[in-house]
C-alpha cells in the first residue's frame, strides 16, 4: 500500500525518502536482481578480498531467479529479440559442440549463459513504470562509481596521456578500452536521464546530475582508446542529428567537441594521426584479414567454436601473425561473432542489433502518442548507447561481455513497460481489445 501512495512525480524529482519507501515495498525479486548487478558492476568481492568467500554473482542470480517464481507481478514478456536470443545461444552452443577444443567453449559457456538468464530476469522483473526508475537508477549509481572515479584520475594526472588509460571495476571492465565502452553506454543513458527529467529538479540538484552525467564521457577521453573515442565523436553527431536545438544544438556540440579536443593530450592526438601504420592498428588488421579470408571461409556454418579462435590460432598459426608476431584475440566483436560462431551465428547477432533499434523505435512511437518525453528521450539513450558499442565493438572482443546483452535487455524492458503505460492512458482501445478479443500489435 505505501508503493501506491509514492507519486511518480516524487521519484522523477530523487526524493531520496521516496525512493527507499518505494523500494522498500517492491517484491524481494527487484532487490535481488538490482544486488546482482551492483556485484557484477562493483564487485566489492574483488576490491575487498575478506568479502570473496562465495561466488557472490552466482549466488545473488540464483537468488533472483528463485524469488521471481514468487513474485505475482511477473509475467513472460514476448518479443522478437526473446526468440532471436534463444537461437544464438542454441547456435553457440552446437558451435561449442562441434568446436576445435570443445572444453573450452564449455569452460566459458557461463559468460554468455549468464548473461542471457540476466537479460530474461531484466525483462520479465523490471515490469512497472516504478521498478523502472528504480532499477535505472541503481544501474545508473553503479556505473557512476566507476565514472567518478576514472574522470577524477584523468583529472588528477593534469589530463595527460597514460598507456593504460584508466581502470574500471575488477571483472569485465578492469581493461581500458572495456571500461571505455562501458562509459560510452552510462553517459548516453545518464544524458537521456537528466534531460527528461531537469524540470523536477531545483538548480542545484540539476547541475549536479549533469556534472554527474559528464563524468561518463569524461572518462572515454580519459581512457586513451581510439576506438571509443571515435564512438563518442559519433554519438555527439546523432545526437545533434536528432535534437531539436537548430542551431544552438550545433553550437553546443562545437564548443563541446572543441573543449575536449583542446584536452587531449598530444600523444593522444598523435595516436589518431598514426591509424593504419602503427603497430598496433597492423596487427589488428592483420586478424581482420585472416579472419575474413582464412579462418570464416573455412568454418562458415558454426565456426571454430565459441570461445575458439585463439587456440584454433595457436595451433594453425603456432609462429604468430602481424608486426608483432603473436596471436590474440581478434579485437572485432564482427569478426569474433563470424569466426567463433559462424555465419548463421553472425546473420543471428546482426537481427538482434536490428530489433533492438525497431524496438525504440516503437517506444518513440508510443510515447509520442501519449506525450511521453522521459520515455521518449530514454529510447534515445538507449540508442546512443548501442551505437557507440558497435563502433567501440569494432577495436576490442567483447561479444559476450555484459555490454550488449544488459544494453538490449534495457531496450525490451523500456518498452515492455511503455506499452503497459500506453495501454493505462487509452482505456477506450483498452476495453475495446478486451471486448472484442483482438491482440494488439505495437
Amino acid at each position: 500500500m505505501k508503493n501506491q501512495a509514492i507519486e511518480l512525480a516524487d521519484l522523477y524529482a530523487f526524493k531520496l525518502g521516496c525512493l527507499w519507501r518505494a523500494l522498500k515495498a517492491e517484491h524481494l525479486s527487484l532487490w535481488m536482481l538490482c544486488i546482482y548487478f551492483f556485484l557484477e558492476y562493483v564487485r566489492p568481492q574483488d576490491l575487498y578480498p575478506v568479502l570473496d568467500i562465495l561466488p557472490w554473482t552466482q549466488v545473488f542470480l540464483i537468488a533472483t531467479i528463485v524469488t521471481a517464481f514468487f513474485d505475482h507481478s511477473v509475467r513472460w514478456v514476448s518479443n522478437a529479440e526473446n526468440k532471436l536470443l534463444i537461437l544464438f545461444l542454441i547456435i553457440a552452443t552446437l558451435s561449442g559442440i562441434f568446436a576445435f577444443m570443445p572444453g573450452r567453449s564449455l569452460k566459458y559457456w557461463d559468460v554468455l549463459g549468464g548473461w542471457a538468464i540476466a537479460y530474461f530476469l531484466v525483462i520479465n522483473i523490471v515490469n512497472t513504470e516504478k521498478r523502472l526508475i528504480l532499477f535505472l537508477l541503481a544501474y545508473s549509481l553503479f556505473n557512476f562509481n566507476m565514472a567518478q572515479h576514472g574522470s577524477l584520475t584523468w583529472i588528477m594526472r593534469g589530463f595527460s596521456f597514460a598507456d593504460f588509460g584508466l581502470l574500471g571495476s575488477p571483472g569485465y571492465f578492469r581493461n581500458s578500452g572495456e571500461y571505455a565502452v562501458q562509459m560510452l553506454i552510462f553517459g548516453s543513458l545518464a544524458i537521456s536521464i537528466v534531460v527528461s527529467l531537469k524540470g523536477y529538479w531545483g538548480q542545484y540538484k540539476k547541475w549536479f546530475f549533469y556534472l554527474c552525467a559528464a563524468t561518463g564521457y569524461m572518462a572515454v577521453m580519459g581512457a586513451s582508446s581510439r576506438g571509443s573515442q571515435i564512438g563518442l565523436a559519433v554519438i555527439s553527431v546523432w545526437f545533434l542529428l536528432k535534437q531539436e536545438g537548430g542551431f544552438k544544438g550545433l553550437f553546443v556540440l562545437l564548443v563541446a567537441v572543441a573543449f575536449l579536443y583542446y584536452l587531449l593530450p598530444d600523444k593522444q592526438l598523435l595516436r589518431f594521426q598514426e591509424i593504419g601504420e602503427d603497430e598496433n592498428s597492423l596487427q589488428r588488421l592483420t586478424y581482420y584479414i585472416h579472419g575474413i579470408n582464412e579462418v570464416i571461409p573455412k568454418h562458415p556454418i558454426l565456426g571454430v567454436g565459441y570461445q575458439n579462435w585463439l587456440p584454433y590460432l595457436n595451433f594453425t598459426v603456432p609462429e604468430g601473425m602481424g608486426p608483432m608476431q603473436k596471436n590474440q584475440d581478434p579485437h572485432n566483436i564482427y569478426i569474433q561473432a563470424a569466426a567463433e560462431l559462424g555465419l548463421f551465428g553472425f546473420l543471428v547477432f546482426i537481427l538482434l542489433i536490428v530489433f533492438a533499434f525497431k524496438n525504440n523505435a516503437q517506444t518513440r512511437l508510443l510515447a509520442k502518442k501519449i506525450d511521453n518525453n522521459f520515455y521518449f528521450n530514454l529510447s534515445y539513450g538507449l540508442d546512443a548507447g548501442l551505437i557507440g558499442y558497435l563502433i567501440a565493438g569494432s577495436f576490442v572482443t567483447i561479444l559476450y561481455y555484459p555490454f550488449f546483452w544488459v544494453q538490449i535487455s534495457m531496450i525490451v524492458m523500456l518498452n515492455n513497460v511503455m506499452k503497459r503505460v500506453y495501454i493505462s492512458n487509452d482505456s477506450t482501445m483498452y476495453k475495446k481489445r478486451l471486448e472484442t478479443g483482438v491482440k494488439r500489435n505495437f
